[in-house]
């Protein structure tokens, strides 16, 4: 998330919207956000709904971490093991290629 929450002006620059999803409840997805003081929304899939859909495995109500990338609606790229230190990098790195 630090990657994230650094470059979250060049990403929002480049019209990249980001938005942290995970089975946490929403209090515990605001302490989070507030104790990281992240620009970016967090939505609480407390069923797992979300991550059934997207395919993320979430043992134990703990998913995976995987970078998704949508670009008109569509789905562009999906990494399912992102390098949490270089994902806004790597994420800059594929908007620049397309």
């Amino acid at each position: 998330m630090k990657s994230l929450r650094s470059a979250f002006a060049t990403l929002s620059q480049k019209n990249v919207q980001v938005i942290g999803i995970s089975m946490d409840t929403v209090a515990e997805q605001k302490a989070f956000s507030d104790k990281f003081q992240l620009p970016f929304p967090l939505l609480a899939d407390t069923t797992g709904q979300i991550c059934d859909a997207f395919r993320v495995i979430h043992p134990n109500s703990k998913p995976r971490r995987e970078t998704f990338l949508f670009k008109n609606g569509r789905l562009i790229h999906h990494d399912r093991s992102p390098n949490t230190r270089r994902q806004a990098e790597d994420v800059l790195q594929l908007i620049e290629k397309l």
